[in-house]
């Protein structure tokens, strides 16, 4: 989430602890200020992106998407465009994977589409095969089972069991979200994600786990994998 204060710290710590780590971009739209100027459709009157609950979303979440504001397509792509732009300024280098952030609605996603045939970088919202990328298969598009606890925090067992549907996928790329992470008084007050972040921490440490995925030849790879040579 480039857009945040914090962002030149991360990429600092990622330079000194775990430089072969992709780096991918979590577009955010609904936290912070934008990186760009002139999307008015997007800020309040302190020039603070609106939160996500502020939004009107075409799936509402929960008390996500309730509200009346309507981001328009051309602040949508402008905002994508200049966090892309800011990720390479301070990272070297575009991402080879960017997607959003909370909220959405159709105007983003016809702006990542735009975004990612302009840039040729994967963006989540790909659909299938093309000149430049495999497809890669987001599971949680296709299992409501998975996308109701990736709100929850997944355990290890849950995933052993499957609930991913990584062993039924009839895809050779598929793609896994988690949220894992550590908490503080920021996490607590901005977010909705909290205990989830500490139970996929467990998770995606957890030796099990990666045994688990040893037994059953499950390669472990990054986006860069998705690119043609």
């Amino acid at each position: 989430m480039n857009n945040m204060d914090t962002a030149p710290f991360a990429v600092n710590l990622w330079k000194r602890e775990c430089p072969d780590a992709l780096l991918a971009q979590h577009t955010n739209f609904v936290q912070g200020k934008p990186v760009s100027n002139n999307v008015k459709s997007m800020v309040d009157e302190n020039g603070c992106f609106y939160r996500s609950t502020m939004w009107k979303s075409d799936h509402p979440m929960g008390k996500k998407g309730t509200g009346n504001i309507v981001v328009t397509f051309e602040d949508a792509k402008r905002e994508t465009i200049a966090q892309l732009e800011h990720h390479k300024a301070l990272t070297g280098s575009y991402p080879k994977h960017f997607e959003p952030h909370s909220m959405g609605n159709q105007n983003t996603q016809r702006a990542f589409k735009e975004v990612m045939e302009k840039y040729k970088i994967h963006c989540m919202l790909q659909e299938k095969e093309n000149d430049y990328l495999y497809y890669g298969h987001e599971l949680i598009m296709t299992n409501e089972a998975y996308m109701k606890v990736l709100h929850e925090g997944m355990t290890a067992e849950q995933f052993m069991n499957d609930i991913c549907g990584i062993l039924s996928s009839p895809y050779e790329y598929n793609i896994l979200h988690f949220h894992p992470g550590y908490l503080d008084a920021y996490v607590f007050d901005n977010s909705t994600l909290t205990i989830p972040r500490v139970r996929d921490l467990q998770l995606v440490t957890d030796p099990h786990v990666r045994k688990w995925l040893d037994d059953n030849n499950i390669e472990l790879t990054d986006f860069s994998a998705l690119y043609k040579k």
